[in-house]
C-alpha cells in the first residue's frame, strides 16, 4: 500500500553527522525527506520492497555496495553523503550509559558502556533472546529447552543447557570482571529456572512497558502533555519488529502481548498528538505501521486523520478507498465505525489541524482560532462486581487464564476465550472476577459483565436480552437496538470493532446463550463460568476449558485463617483441620462455617467440631432443622432438578459409596445396570458438575456434596417407607 505524506523525523538535518543513528535509521530519514514511499524507493532504485524493509528495520547491517549506491543515487546523495550512509553498522556509545542494556524490541542487542557486543551463536541469541522477553519473570528450563530445540531434543539436553547457560553468564559479564566472580553475574538460577538480574530500565521491553503504563496513568489524570511525552518516549524504544532476528521466539505468547502493546502505545499516541493538535509528530511512525499491519482500521484511521490534519486530505481519502478495497477483497467485510467516522470527519472537516500545517494557514490573524468539534465520547463501561474479599490460592489457574486471555490474536482473527468449570460453590464467579480486576489495565476499552442466571432461581437470560444491556453500556440509544437476535448480535460486533474489552459471562447455561454474545474483534477477551462444562463451545468454537478443583488442605486452612484470627487458628490447628475436612476443600462450605465461628468470637473451633458431630453431620446425615449449609444445599439444588429422572436416581445411589474411587462395575451393582449404562450416567453427572472424573473410569465427589447425596436418599427411602 502506498502512502505518502510521511513527513521528517524530529532532527533529521541533524543525522548525517551523529553517529548514533544507524544505518538503518539514517537511510529512513533521507527517504522521509525525499518524500518517497518504500515501495516507491525500492522500485527506483531496482531492489525489493522487502530488501529495503530489512534494512531500515536494521535486519540488514552491511547491506551490499550496488545497493548502497542506487538507493544514493535515487536519494539524490553526492559521494560524500553516499560515504555517510553507510555507517558502521552498529551504535556509537551514548554518554552516561554505564550499565548492561539488554534489547530485543528489534534485533537483538547487548551493551554494556555504549559498546555492543555481538552473539553470533543462533542458540546463545535464542536464550537471551527468551530470558530478556520473560523478564523480570524466570524462564523455566522447560520453556527454554523448548526454545532451543522446539522439536526433538537431544538426550543431553539438560548438560547443555547448562553450557548456554555459562555461555550466557561470559557474555554479559562486565569488561574486565573475573569470570568466576558471581557478584557480577547478570544470569541467576531461581528454583524454576533462570532470570536476568537487570532493573527493568536495562532491557528494552520492560522500560517501553513501564512508559506505557506511565503515560496511560497520566492520561486518566488529565495531564495530556506528560501522557504524549511519554506515549512518544516509550514508541522510541522500538527500533523494528519484536526479535527481528530471531524466527521462532515471536510467536512466543509474551512476545504476540508485546506486539499487541506496541500497536496500542502508538495508537494513544497518536491519539494524544492529534488532541495537542500535533500530528506530524506521529505521521512517521503512523506510516511505518500501516505498512506492516495494512488491515489495522485503528492504525489506518489515525493516519488518516493525521495527514488531513497536516493539509493532505487528498490523500487521506485516497487511504480509506484502498484500504475499503483491500477489506472487502482480502476479508469480505466492510470497514468499521472507526475508519467509517474517522472518513466523515475529513469530508466534514472537523480536524485538530496542526499548528504548523494547513490548519494554521487558514487562521485569521486577530481572531481566535475556533477548536475543531470533538466527536461524541465513546463509552468506557467498567461493569465488574468488587473483587471477593479473602481470595486464597489459584496461583496456576490464574497464570492458565493469562496464556490463554491475554495473549491476544490480532494475527489469525481469533477472539481468545476461556471457560471456567467446576463444582457448584468452588469458586467460579471469585476466580473470574479476580482475574479480571487484575488485569483491567490490559483492556482500556472497558469491561462488560452479566449474570446469565443458568443456575438460579429465575430462568436464564436470553441472548437478545443481554446484547441489549451491552449496547446500552455501549453507548447505543434504546430506540437504535435492533429487535432481532441476528442483527443485534451484529450491532454488538460492530460497537466492539478495534476495541481492547474484556466480556465476563458469569453462570452461562448452555451454548445457544454463549455463542452471540462472542464478539468479532480479536482485541477482546471472553471469559465464561458454567457448571456444565459445555462441550460443544469447546469443540466447536475453541474455547478452552479451565477445570476449577476443590481446596487442598494448605489452601483450606489459608482461607480459615484469612476469615478468622490468624491465632485462632494456629491455637487449634487439629479442629480446624477437621472442619477442613468436613467441608471438603469447597470455599462456600468452609465461608459457611468461618461465619458462624464470627458470630461467637469467644467460642473455640473444637466446640463446632462437637456441635457437628452431636447433630450428626460427622455420620454424612442430615441433620432435622439444621440449616447452617442451606446456602450449600440450594446451590446443589439448582443443578440437582435440572437433570433428568433417571440421571437423578443415580446422583441418589452415589449416596451409598464413600464417595471416592467409584467405578462404573460398582453403581452398575448398586443400580441394576450394565457398567456402559453406569459409565454414560456417571459421565452425565460430570458434565453438570456434581461429580469428578480425576482419571479414566474413575470418579469422585466432595464431601458436602455427598452428604447432600445421603440426604436426598435418606429422604427417598423414609417416604418409600411410609407410603
Amino acid at each position: 500500500m502506498q502512502q505518502r505524506g510521511c513527513g521528517k523525523r524530529p532532527g533529521d538535518d541533524d543525522l548525517a553527522g551523529h553517529g548514533i543513528w544507524s544505518f538503518g535509521e539514517r537511510l529512513r530519514s533521507f527517504r522521509g525527506r525525499a518524500g518517497l514511499t518504500q515501495r516507491e524507493l525500492a522500485e527506483r532504485a531496482g531492489v525489493s520492497v522487502r530488501v529495503l524493509r530489512d534494512i531500515e528495520h536494521g535486519r540488514v547491517r552491511r547491506p551490499q555496495t550496488r545497493t548502497v549506491r542506487r538507493l544514493a543515487d535515487v536519494l539524490g546523495l553526492d559521494v560524500g553523503g553516499a560515504r555517510q550512509l553507510p555507517e558502521p553498522g552498529h551504535d556509537a556509545p551514548r554518554p552516561g550509559d554505564e550499565r548492561l542494556h539488554i534489547g530485543i524490541l528489534g534485533p537483538l542487542s547487548v551493551r554494556y558502556r555504549g559498546v555492543e557486543t555481538h552473539v553470533h551463536a543462533v542458540k546463545l541469541r535464542r536464550l537471551l533472546s527468551l530470558l530478556a522477553l520473560q523478564h523480570p519473570e524466570p524462564a523455566g528450563l522447560g520453556e527454554i529447552t523448548h526454545a532451543l530445540w522446539p522439536k526433538d531434543p537431544p538426550r543431553s539436553y539438560q548438560s547443555l543447557v547448562h553450557t548456554y547457560i555459562s555461555q550466557a553468564r561470559r557474555v554479559l559479564l562486565p569488561s574486565g570482571s573475573g569470570a568466576g566472580d558471581p557478584a557480577v553475574s547478570f544470569l541467576v538460577r531461581t528454583h524454576t529456572g533462570y532470570v536476568l538480574a537487570l532493573e527493568r530500565d536495562q532491557v528494552d521491553l520492560t522500560r517501553f512497558q513501564d512508559l506505557s503504563a506511565r503515560a496511560r496513568q497520566a492520561c486518566r489524570a488529565g495531564d495530556v502533555e506528560a501522557a504524549h511525552e511519554l506515549a512518544g518516549r516509550a514508541y522510541r524504544c522500538w527500533r523494528g519488529p519484536l526479535l527481528a532476528d530471531e524466527p521462532l521466539l515471536p510467536h512466543h505468547p509474551a512476545a504476540t502481548a508485546a506486539a499487541r502493546q506496541r500497536v496500542e502505545s502508538l495508537l494513544l499516541h497518536a491519539d494524544l498528538a492529534l488532541r495537542l493538535r500535533r500530528p506530524e509528530q506521529v505521521l512517521h511512525a503512523l506510516c511505518e505501521a500501516t505498512e506492516e499491519e495494512p488491515l489495522h482500521e485503528g492504525l489506518q484511521a489515525r493516519l488518516m486523520l493525521s495527514l488531513a490534519s497536516c493539509g493532505e486530505q487528498g490523500e487521506a481519502l485516497r487511504i480509506f478507498s484502498e484500504v475499503t478495497g483491500r477489506l472487502d477483497r482480502e476479508l469480505g467485510v466492510q470497514p468499521g465505525d472507526e475508519l467509517r467516522r474517522a472518513h466523515l470527519r475529513i469530508l466534514h472537516q472537523e480536524l485538530p489541524w496542526s499548528r504548523t500545517g494547513a490548519g494554521a494557514e487558514r487562521a485569521v490573524p486577530g481572531e481566535r482560532p475556533v477548536p475543531a468539534r470533538r466527536p461524541a465520547a465513546v463509552a468506557r463501561p467498567s461493569q465488574i462486581p468488587a473483587a471477593p474479599p479473602g481470595f486464597v490460592g489459584r496461583a496456576a489457574e490464574l497464570r492458565r487464564l493469562n496464556r490463554l486471555l491475554l495473549a491476544v490474536g490480532e494475527r489469525d482473527g481469533q477472539v481468545p476465550a476461556a471457560l471456567v468449570t467446576g463444582f457448584p460453590g468452588v469458586g467460579k464467579t471469585a476466580l473470574a472476577v479476580r482475574w479480571a480486576h487484575r488485569v483491567r489495565d490490559r483492556f482500556p476499552d472497558g469491561q462488560l459483565y452479566v449474570d446469565l442466571h443458568g443456575h438460579a432461581g429465575r430462568r436464564p437470560l436470553r441472548p437478545a436480552e443481554v446484547l441489549a444491556q451491552f449496547l446500552r453500556a455501549l453507548g447505543v440509544p434504546d430506540g437504535e437496538i435492533s429487535g432481532t437476535l441476528d442483527e443485534a448480535a451484529n450491532q454488538y460486533r460492530t460497537r466492539l470493532s478495534g476495541r481492547r474489552m474484556q466480556i465476563v459471562l458469569d453462570n452461562a447455561h448452555d451454548e445457544s446463550q454463549i455463542r452471540p454474545l462472542i464478539p468479532g474483534a480479536a482485541g477482546c477477551a471472553v471469559l465464561i463460568t458454567s457448571r456444565n462444562t459445555l462441550s460443544g463451545l469447546v469443540a466447536r468454537d475453541g474455547v478452552s476449558r479451565v477445570s476449577l478443583d476443590v481446596f487442598g488442605e494448605d489452601e483450606t486452612l489459608t482461607l480459615l485463617t484469612l476469615l478468622l484470627r490468624s491465632e485462632r487458628v494456629a491455637a487449634e490447628p487439629l479442629a480446624a483441620m477437621a472442619l477442613g475436612r468436613y467441608c471438603g476443600g469447597l470455599p462456600l462450605a468452609i465461608r459457611i462455617l468461618a461465619a458462624r465461628l464470627a458470630e461467637y468470637p469467644g467460642a473455640c473451633i473444637t466446640q463446632l467440631c462437637v456441635e457437628l458431630q452431636e447433630t450428626g453431620a460427622f455420620r454424612d446425615q442430615t441433620a432435622d432443622g439444621d440449616d447452617l449449609f442451606a446456602p450449600v444445599h440450594a446451590a446443589f439444588e439448582l443443578s440437582y432438578t435440572a437433570l433428568p429422572v433417571p440421571v437423578r436416581r443415580y446422583f441418589r445411589l452415589l449416596a451409598r459409596t464413600e464417595g471416592r474411587h467409584i467405578g462404573a462395575y460398582t453403581m452398575a451393582d448398586l443400580a441394576g445396570a450394565t457398567p456402559r449404562e453406569a459409565t454414560r450416567m456417571l459421565r452425565r453427572l460430570v458434565r453438570v458438575s456434581l461429580l469428578q472424573e480425576y482419571a479414566p473410569g474413575r470418579f469422585s465427589l466432595p464431601a458436602p456434596l455427598l452428604r447432600y447425596a445421603r440426604g436426598l436418599e435418606y429422604g427417598s427411602t423414609t417416604t418409600r417407607s411410609t407410603g
